[in-house]
């Protein structure tokens, strides 16, 4: 496996990490069960700091594109799924040779239990995280969100469609510590909750490198947008009526469309695509759309948290934190 890295490229670095293996997952370069690197051997390979890397391996694992099995390595995940069967296989090997280790080291059964027990602590103390239950009407725009989000320290992130929450018959009860959704959907949401339960608003707004981008384009540039929702695509277009001056509208297609897809790539001359493409899109669509990246055809819509937002939040979840942790 291998990493390339663009440093002039905007956005952070994990992220390209994290679109690279999800492209060459999704495009079948790496199979099912296929063991990555490890965080520190790639982080020597490739020159990119371990910490980075940690980040974007656990960002993959919350998408279950890959597996962390502790003491056997990192793998690509099932198409459906783990393989639980095999799962438990490979930690049973991994407990047993993590035995034999310690039993060369000369540690008695009794020893090896006290240091399995104090660490199993030191592992829940360390996982006491604050939940975040994120809520939006898009997956490209609830990625979007829960990328920022599972990056605050101290935070665990769970999805929910805005679509799903609203037609259950029941109250949105997720079990979190915090609730957010964006400004938009803040009433909505507020109907489907408990009278005490209130979420938190965010603000999400178009990257700034993204909009400049728009901006620099030909006005007879033909752009192409490409999307998941329709909700998603209306961001989109109303990006480039805003900061592009395109004399032509921008053509629309949808990634489950594979015939119009192909049809916007040889007319557009760029396209227009949400962030984190390759999670959503179907492993033919994406190989059609790698010749366009490779030709810097692409414009990722970066969409994120507005600051403010996100600083609040994060005082919020620090806030909850440290009382948990008193």
């Amino acid at each position: 496996m291998y990493i390339t890295i663009d440093t002039t490229k905007p956005g952070p670095l994990y992220q390209q990490i994290v679109d690279q293996i999800s492209r060459d997952i999704a495009l079948n370069s790496l199979s099912p069960g296929y063991q990555l690197p490890t965080v520190r051997q790639l982080a020597a390979e490739s020159g990119i700091s371990p910490g980075t890397i940690k980040h974007a391996y656990d960002m993959l694992e919350q998408a279950g594109l890959i597996i962390k099995n502790r003491g056997s390595g990192t793998f690509v995940a099932s198409p459906h799924g783990a393989d639980k069967k095999g799962a438990k296989a490979q930690a049973m090997q991994a407990i047993d040779d993590l035995l034999i280790r310690l039993k060369e080291l000369a540690f008695s059964p009794r020893d090896i239990r006290i240091f399995l027990d104090l660490k199993l602590r030191e592992w829940e103390e360390q996982s006491a995280n604050i939940t975040v239950a994120a809520v939006d009407c898009s997956p490209e725009a609830l990625s979007a969100m829960y990328q920022q989000i599972a990056d605050l320290p101290h935070t665990e992130v769970f999805k929910f469609l805005l679509e799903d929450v609203l037609n259950d018959p029941k109250r949105f009860d997720p079990g979190t510590d915090l609730v957010v959704t964006t400004s938009t959907h803040y009433e909505d949401l507020i109907k489907k909750m408990a009278p005490d339960g209130r979420p938190s608003p965010l603000v999400m707004a178009i990257a700034t490198s993204t909009a400049l981008e728009l901006a620099g384009l030909p006005p007879d540039t033909l752009v192409g947008v490409i999307s998941v929702s329709r909700r998603f695509a209306q961001i989109m277009l109303r990006a480039c009526d805003q900061y592009g001056k395109l004399i032509n509208p921008p053509r629309l297609a949808f990634f489950d469309d594979e015939e119009r897809v192909s049809q916007l790539i040889q007319e557009c001359g760029r396209l227009l695509l949400p962030p984190n493409y390759y999670l959503f899109a179907p492993p033919v669509v994406v190989s059609l759309l790698k010749s366009c990246e490779q030709a810097h055809r692409i414009i990722h819509y970066c969409y994120q948290v507005e600051r403010g937002s996100l600083l609040y939040l994060e005082e919020q979840v620090n806030r909850l934190f440290r009382t948990r942790n008193e």
